[in-house]
């Protein structure tokens, strides 16, 4: 999120400086005495509303539902934009070819379906927390003490003074700048 907000805070103003006044700069392309010219800065309002249009239908026709209790109700804008895609002939890989390259492999392929990355081989090293109990029957049960820090009540409120660590101050300041 924070990635597409810095590339938005940059290409706007980008967009609105290349298009703006259009007669001044582009006088081939858009002559004296036209709508552009009485209003100079309706091109990059046009291209940046047609950008928001543009993301607003890829949202509607081509995302699926992710919320738990909405996903499993009919989908009428993804129905659309399937028989859009159908209708472009525009389809997914088929699965019926068993050689992979970049013309049929699905992207839900698993490169290592049958071994785990090295890193998830062991518990070593792994946190324990008061909730955890270990599989030895002789092992007795944690205290606040093995874990290192204090945690809070289950249901206390965590207060201002720990929500706004100085991460979180600098990214306040952060956005403040560059808005």
């Amino acid at each position: 999120m924070p990635f597409i907000w810095s590339l938005g805070s940059i290409l706007g103003p980008l967009i609105g400086g290349v298009l703006a006044e259009p007669c001044k700069s582009y006088p081939d392309l858009f002559a004296r005495g036209t709508l552009f010219d009485r209003y100079p800065f309706l091109l990059p309002n046009i291209v940046c509303a047609m950008i928001l249009v543009v993301g607003i239908l890829v949202g509607i026709l081509f995302l699926e539902e992710t919320h738990h209790e909405k996903r499993s109700r009919r989908d009428v804008g993804l129905e659309v934009g399937q028989k859009i895609l159908s209708f472009l002939d525009w389809q997914r890989p088929s699965e019926s070819s068993g050689k992979v390259n970049d013309a049929n492999f699905e992207e839900s392929h698993s490169l290592m379906e049958d071994e785990p990355p090295p890193g998830y081989r062991t518990t070593e090293g792994s946190p324990q927390y008061p909730c955890s109990r270990s599989l030895s029957p002789a092992a007795p049960p944690y205290t606040r003490s093995d874990v290192g820090h204090r945690l809070p009540r289950r249901g206390a409120p965590l207060g201002v003074q720990r929500a706004f660590t100085r991460p979180v101050i600098i990214h306040i300041i952060g956005y403040g700048v560059l808005a």
